[in-house]
């Protein structure tokens, strides 16, 4: 009897999960969730799992891993609706870009189930291009895959997770759950307010009946973090509120550093503080800003990590017993 993995939310991410997992070449079964009919379908059609179970309790029966693939706000909702109903040995993680309330949440899980927080980033795109929407095998390739480990973690179910992250062509990286919310505010989270605030200032103001012409596709970019589902960002935020006014903080001295520029008429000045902010982004596509990541060898994917993975998740299925 194979494994099985549940993936919860079929969407690009889930779905590039289910893609990934399969393209790995790992005996699995992976059962696919989605509360819309047709994109758990579209996944199944597309191979990304084995089937798409829409009871949602029906789903999870008899896996060894459940990987909540959600916003924030869906994830919070299916931890409160599973917390009864998880096995304990099973192991479940998340793929949200926020920690703690996350971690808080799944200590309503029963004594024995082992919740590790997860949270992928995405490769950046080092062209002009938009990155696709599409859900791809390769898209973890080389991606950077937070592990948020307690401190209490169990050492298996840990090393299970340290394996889906490599099987998926990402590099497991450990870090506080702390750390990580404080550095994915300035890094991820500060971007959607700048882009809230952006698509409220011209949205609001009393031109925007004829500036709205002008909004062509550079605005849509600009504006798509700011249109992502509303409950999960106002949840993030408020979550991040915190870290979020020392960024804001910052943000506001360095509009005000080009207010005074733009005041001062001053093109050198201001061709020198725009090139040195376009040095900075630069060096980070380059990846030269720290060291290099290291590429994974997908060869060792398919087949050290791949043991290491199976043999962990394989004494989990269903749910061992041990507490």
């Amino acid at each position: 009897m194979k494994p099985r993995v549940t993936i919860i939310g079929l969407g690009r991410l889930g779905t590039s999960i289910g893609l990934a997992l399969k393209k790995s070449g790992v005996e699995l079964e992976i059962i696919g969730h989605d509360k819309v009919r047709d994109v758990g379908s579209a996944a199944q059609k597309a191979g990304a799992v084995d089937r798409h179970v829409w009871n949602l309790y029906d789903a999870c029966e008899g896996a060894g891993l459940v990987v909540l693939a959600m916003p924030l706000a869906g994830v919070l909702e299916t931890i409160s609706l599973l917390k009864d109903d998880i096995a304990p040995g099973v192991i479940v993680t998340d793929t949200t870009s926020v920690k703690h309330p996350v971690l808080q949440a799944a200590e309503a899980f029963k004594p024995g189930v082992h919740f590790i927080g997860g949270h992928p980033i995405l490769r950046a795109v080092p062209t002009d291009a938009a990155p696709s929407s599409e859900a791809s095998a390769d898209l973890f390739l080389n991606a950077l895959y937070c592990l948020t480990p307690t401190v209490n973690a169990d050492r298996d179910a840990v090393q299970v997770l340290t394996g889906f992250a490599a099987m998926l062509g990402a590099k497991p990286f450990f870090i506080d759950p702390v750390e990580h919310d404080g550095l994915a505010a300035g890094a991820q989270h500060l971007a959607t307010v700048i882009e809230m605030a952006f698509l409220k200032t011209t949205a609001s103001s009393s031109g925007w009946r004829e500036l709205n012409k002008f909004a062509g596709d550079d605005y849509f970019r600009a504006t798509q973090l700011a249109a992502r589902d509303a409950k999960s960002i106002t949840q993030i935020l408020q979550a991040q509120q915190a870290p979020l006014q020392l960024w804001l903080d910052q943000t506001i001295q360095t509009l005000r550093e080009l207010q005074r520029l733009l005041a001062q008429d001053d093109t050198a000045a201001l061709e020198k503080w725009l090139t040195t902010i376009q040095t900075a982004r630069t060096q980070w596509l380059r990846n030269e800003v720290s060291a290099p990541a290291q590429a994974i060898d997908l060869s060792e994917v398919r087949s050290g990590t791949a043991r290491m993975f199976l043999g962990g998740l394989a004494t989990r299925l269903g749910g061992d017993k041990k507490k």
